[in-house]
């Protein structure tokens, strides 16, 4: 993964699946009316991927990629979701509506914010396991008795057991509410739904405690050092399976089965806990200017034929074999001027128009809280900005390395202007987002040799002729400029350089290039 920091947002790289790579930008938004942040992300495609504005048009690129636009999770640590005075505590919220419906209330508001606050408790918890989780799975795989950080063993041994006392007291707490929520005057949505709770949660901690108990075992000072914790760890993760069948919950893990309605229920519960924190993007695909440029492409194109056809009428007869030829090639030309004209001003449009704008509504009001902006186009070498061009070029080991390695060049541009102070003015834990971006890189190995090729060579011992099995793999390079403005107001640019490696198959991995 790579992970920068900047004093506005943070950006991440990260592998999604074997076809994905994520960007992700955590936004942190000042008190302003307004704020924008721009990225510009240059491809560097090699030229054997045979990628181009023929072949890789802007509908392709859209359609293959993915963008969302979300809150970001609220930071609130286990024990303080339990604490009874914290009046963020999604749990309490929960709470306090569920006893007014119980007392007889049927305002549907408050079916609708236990509803919500249901959801946000999941995204909440899950957000904490996961970075404790993290942490100590960290932890663990440097842990050894020798060093003489006591303190260490300390933190992870009584961290791990003040995590372990938290996370089994706010279960409690949940299955406390259980007898309330199920009770038959409470509305058969909000049943449902602490049932989807439940099983997610149960699903959470089994699958994270899971993976810090392997990280454990295979770290045999770790394990002694913490028996009991890991004798804790594995009951936890061994009750939870056997809960979900006494609940008769679809995600039951059934050995020597595919068991593939436990990927699928998980993926279901987790869009489903996680759709509290998405805004509603409303996508407007006409652009006046382009669509205007546009025509006039048409327009002009068919000037071009309306011009050849009063010709080809004043000096030939209708009838007549170069009247035809005229009519034809005119109608040929029409067509290619149209098309060429288009290209024209699709990739000169982008530096000053956008090819659709996303309107960002928030859920709760539907009220527009931002925009975002998107163009996409292919460049010429020439076109590629100096800053851009040196980055793409730093580990260049001679000068005359591009000529080994001729590349197309395509860019995508995003601005994004939101309104801080229309979200504040409605939540006080739902505030800052994550703008997430998932590039499809499926279309770039279509036409890529296979991922392994035979390189024979004369072994140096006997001189005998062996073969050697080689992995083939493309390099497609990638900058990106982040540009905004920091909290005092001065305008900021930063860079990112990262090296996407590819073979037949798929993505391979990524690397980050020092730009500095």
């Amino acid at each position: 993964m790579i992970d920068e920091h900047n004093d506005i947002f943070d950006s991440k790289i990260t592998l999604h699946d074997r076809h994905r790579f994520e960007i992700k930008l955590d936004i942190d938004l000042p008190p302003s009316s307004r704020t924008v942040y721009e990225l510009e992300s240059y491809f560097f495609v090699p030229s054997a991927l045979n990628i181009g504005p023929k072949t890789y048009t802007k509908e392709d690129f859209y359609s293959n990629n993915q963008r969302y636009i979300r809150f970001r999770t609220p930071k609130i640590s286990l024990s303080k979701l339990c604490d009874p005075k914290l009046t963020t505590s999604p749990l309490n919220r929960v709470k306090e509506n569920l006893s007014k419906i119980l007392s007889g209330s049927k305002d549907p508001a408050l079916v609708e914010l236990a509803y919500d606050e249901f959801k946000l408790l999941g995204c909440v918890v899950r957000g904490e396991i996961r970075d404790l989780v993290k942490i100590f799975m960290a932890d663990m795989e440097t842990y050894a008795p020798r060093t003489p950080e006591h303190g260490k063993k300390l933190f992870v041994g009584e961290g791990l057991e003040n995590f372990l006392v938290d996370l089994k007291y706010l279960c409690g707490q949940i299955n406390g509410l259980k007898s309330e929520v199920l009770d038959p005057a409470v509305p058969v949505k909000l049943r449902e739904t602490f049932k989807f709770f439940d099983e997610y949660l149960s699903l959470i901690i089994e699958e994270y405690l899971t993976a810090l108990l392997a990280v454990m075992r295979r770290n045999k000072a770790a394990l002694a050092a913490f028996e009991n914790v890991e004798k804790e760890l594995t009951a936890i993760i061994v009750s939870q399976n056997r809960y979900r069948a006494a609940m008769n919950y679809p995600s039951v893990l059934k050995e020597g089965e595919n068991n593939e309605v436990i990927i699928y229920r998980r993926g279901v519960l987790k869009k489903f806990i996680s759709s509290v924190l998405y805004l509603k993007p409303e996508l407007d695909e006409w652009q006046a200017p382009t669509q205007l440029l546009f025509g006039l492409a048409a327009g002009l194109a068919m000037l071009f034929a309306v011009t050849a056809t009063i010709y080809a009428q004043n000096r030939y007869t209708m009838n007549s074999v170069p009247f035809v030829l005229v009519i034809v090639t005119s109608y040929i030309f029409k067509d290619r001027i149209k098309d060429w004209l288009k290209l024209l001003f699709s990739r000169n449009l982008t530096r000053w128009f956008s090819d659709r704008e996303i309107k960002i509504l928030d859920p709760y009001n539907s009220k527009t809280i931002g925009l975002l902006k998107e163009a996409f186009t292919f460049i010429s070498e020439a076109a590629v900005p100096p800053d851009i061009a040196r980055i793409r070029k730093i580990d260049n080991i001679t000068s005359i390395d591009e000529d080994g390695k001729p590349e197309r060049v395509f860019k995508y541009k995003k601005e994004i202007a939101l309104y801080p102070e229309k979200i504040l003015s409605v939540h006080d834990r739902r505030k800052d987002l994550n703008d997430i971006m998932r590039f499809n890189i499926k279309d770039f190995v279509t036409q890529a040799d296979d991922s392994s090729v035979e390189y024979p060579y004369a072994d140096p011992a006997t001189g005998q002729i062996r073969v050697a099995v080689c992995a083939r793999v493309y390099h497609v390079n990638m900058v990106i400029k982040y540009s905004y403005v920091d909290a005092q107001g001065a305008a900021k640019i930063h860079f990112d350089r990262i090296r996407i490696v590819i073979n037949k198959e798929g993505l391979v991995r990524l690397e980050e290039v020092k730009v500095n």
